[in-house]
């Protein structure tokens, strides 16, 4: 009798001392979500693929417009690629625009067949060859060359350019102030860009052969980059930021790609944009 006693005052002090224990609160479900405040910025997009290039140049330091105006900035300026690979763009779809160009490979530059660097090779354009371009598709330009139409990748093409000089600008016989002047070409004139050098470009116009300053000479591009493209203060990704440019904006560079950047005008503001995101089209 007493044992059943003692075993039912052992299974009364258990009972209370579960009750007596704190209840622990369940996790919280909203612990792995970061706050705003958490959350870390995209990473500035990384290129792909980069053209090899030719030996590097210095920036020129004078302007070479007739009014002497004085740009913002200077770029650095390299030869266009000596060797041919696809350009990285985002997908955007084919549409149609007529742009003149100048071919700039070493070896020449391959038509093919389709906008794809798998695509038949139809013929090699030479190198300082002048083509227009008709049609684009992610990064590539339709052209017709020799009686054969199709496919180069803009990336090895200088595209003509409009000048943009109060009382124009100066042909010179070479890239440089201190080589003769040959003549003044016209506000508003597009010339072709032969080739660049030490922020200068080489052209033809009324029958002459020389250079004007990189400067005053404008190539409209599009950009494509789906969070918007960083305008930055010098052509170095780690950089100071100017501004933001919206996708599928339409703006200005003075000139055509120099190495892996642009120098691009956009809301009155001068800086550079990585051309992996940009269109000459």
């Amino acid at each position: 009798m007493f044992w059943k006693l003692g075993v039912v005052t052992l299974c009364a002090a258990l009972l209370l001392t579960g009750c007596g224990k704190e209840k622990k609160p369940s996790p919280d479900s909203q612990s792995n979500v970061p706050s705003a405040s958490q959350a870390k910025p995209e990473p500035e997009p990384k290129p792909e693929s980069k053209p090899e290039s030719d030996s590097e140049s210095k920036p020129e330091s004078k302007p070479e417009s007739e009014s002497e105006s004085k740009p913002e900035s200077k770029p650095e300026s390299k030869p266009a690629s000596s060797s041919e690979k696809p350009a990285s763009k985002p997908s955007t779809p084919a549409h149609t625009m007529k742009r003149g160009a100048t071919v700039r490979a070493d070896g020449g530059l391959r038509l093919r067949a389709a906008a794809d660097a798998k695509s038949d090779k139809l013929l090699t354009i030479p190198d300082g060859a002048k083509i227009t371009c008709t049609e684009w598709h992610q990064g590539w330009a339709k052209t017709t060359y020799d009686g054969k139409t199709g496919w180069v990748s803009a990336v090895y093409l200088l595209f003509d350019g409009q000048i943009k000089a109060d009382g124009g600008l100066r042909l010179r016989s070479g890239p440089g102030t201190n080589h003769e002047k040959l003549l003044t070409i016209p506000n508003g004139t597009t010339i072709p860009c032969l080739e660049q050098k030490d922020s200068w470009i080489k052209t033809t116009y009324n029958g002459k052969t020389g250079w004007v300053s990189q400067e005053f000479v404008y190539v409209p591009v599009t950009v494509y980059a789906s969070q918007g493209l960083n305008l930055r203060e010098k052509p170095d990704e780690t950089s100071g930021k100017i501004t933001v440019i919206p996708n599928g904006t339409r703006l200005m560079c003075r000139g055509n790609k120099e190495s892996d950047w642009a120098l691009a005008e956009y809301n009155g503001k001068l800086g550079y944009v990585s051309y992996l995101y940009i269109a000459y089209d």
